[in-house]
């Protein structure tokens, strides 16, 4: 199924650019205004420059984010501070992180996926995409021709052959490590892994598998976009060109560090349509301050300064719902009460800090608190050709832009 291949990353060269932990961002739809001006001063390389450029007063076609990015890159590998790997390889990446005061580890790899129509079956998103950061991505990436960022995606390692083919080549040695960033409580390490006959065992191992898109559902689907532009432009003629494979970061489904937050919904200006709505679709208890995933139903309303669990009514007619959704408290809260709140004037935005979404409660606005999604769940989803609701998924930590990029014409 999944076509996984090693690939010639271009990464940056720390005795040039100095350290990487000052060179790489967030991936492009976490990074704030400020965020951003405090990685533009952290390092004039910072991949922030290209990921998610500034929009600058006076931008034309000519001159604006995308070809200033375009620019960046350019200088930078003119100058030697980006550089091509001599040799194709994946590259293993082991991410450690702090959540609820313990340190975790998750592990996945870099890879070069190719892209597939999702009625293929082979990739398989579980959210729909917003066409806004699809445009702007495509227009990132006609004018880089180059992936800065990973897709996310997740396999089911059921025989353990993927596990089996990394350990086996990380037992062999001398592993080359080529970065080591620390930035907070993260560390990020990454080997090359260009051992070929180990690098074939991988792709074969992968072939047996089906990739489930965690995160970076607007960058794969950018990726398809342009491949089907290059195709009817004549600029490729073969399956086995570089736009037919996308960048990649996979990770087992039951890898132990992988953390799925839920994405909470803090509704404005609807107070009084909140109030219509609430006793007409659930059944509402009180409760101490508590997390939605220690309710039954997993949706908590918090409004000033109260906690009160929400269990759908019994009577409520869910037929029109997808089956493999309809349980979720996501589901249950969007159809039954976000949509509703929205429809009668309320503004809806995303937070998946739990703490963060508690104090936006006041002076007005109510928050929905939602249990997270559990990876099997995106699964079944997927795997029913069903989408769950948009902003469904938090995948933490993030993986950063910058690790490695992978240029188009590699």
């Amino acid at each position: 199924m999944a076509d996984v291949v090693p690939f010639h990353a271009l990464r940056f060269d720390e005795s040039k650019a100095g350290p990487l932990s000052d060179l790489i961002s967030p991936p492009y739809d976490v990074i704030s205004d400020a965020h951003r001006d405090a990685l533009y001063a952290r390092s004039p390389y910072n991949v922030v420059r290209v990921e998610e450029g500034k929009d600058e007063p006076g931008d034309s076609a000519s001159d604006n984010k995308y070809t200033r990015a375009k620019a960046s890159l350019d200088e930078w590998i003119g100058k030697g501070i980006l550089k091509v790997d001599t040799s194709p390889a994946f590259y293993l990446y082991d991410h450690y992180f702090v959540v609820g005061g313990q340190r975790a580890r998750r592990r996945g790899f870099l890879g070069a996926l190719r892209l597939y129509q999702e009625g293929r079956g082979i990739v398989r998103p579980h959210e729909r995409t917003f066409p806004k950061a699809k445009t702007d991505r495509l227009k990132l990436l006609r004018a880089t021709r180059t992936n800065t960022s990973p897709v996310f995606g997740l396999f089911a390692d059921e025989k353990g052959a993927v596990a089996s083919a990394l350990e086996a080549w990380m037992v062999r040695g001398p592993a080359r490590l080529v970065a080591d960033a620390r930035v907070g409580d993260e560390r990020h390490l990454v080997w090359a892994l260009d051992d070929r006959p180990v690098a074939e065992k991988l792709t074969a191992a992968l072939k047996e598998q089906r990739v489930y898109i965690a995160d970076g559902h607007h960058r794969y689907e950018t990726g398809l976009a342009h491949l089907k532009e290059e195709i009817e432009a004549a600029k490729i003629d073969f399956d086995e060109d570089s736009s037919h494979f996308t960048l990649a970061y996979l990770c087992a489904l039951d890898d132990p560090g992988l953390r799925i937050f839920g994405t909470h919904r803090v509704v404005s200006g609807a107070d009084a349509a909140i109030d219509e709505i609430v006793p007409r679709n659930f059944d509402t208890t009180v409760i101490d301050r508590g997390a939605p995933g220690d309710t039954q139903s997993g949706i908590v309303l918090v409004r000033n300064g109260a906690f009160t669990a929400l269990t759908p009514k019994a009577d409520l007619d869910l037929s029109a719902m997808p089956e493999s959704w309809r349980t979720l408290p996501v589901a249950r809260a969007e159809e039954l009460l976000v949509q509703p709140a929205r429809a009668l004037g309320g503004e809806v935005t995303y937070e998946h800090d739990t703490e963060k979404a508690i104090a936006a409660a006041r002076d007005g606005t109510t928050t929905v608190l939602l249990r997270a999604v559990e990876a099997e769940t995106l699964k079944k989803v997927a795997d029913s050709w069903e989408h769950l609701p948009q902003k469904t998924t938090y995948f933490y930590p993030k993986v950063p832009a910058g690790l490695v990029l992978r240029p188009l014409g590699d």
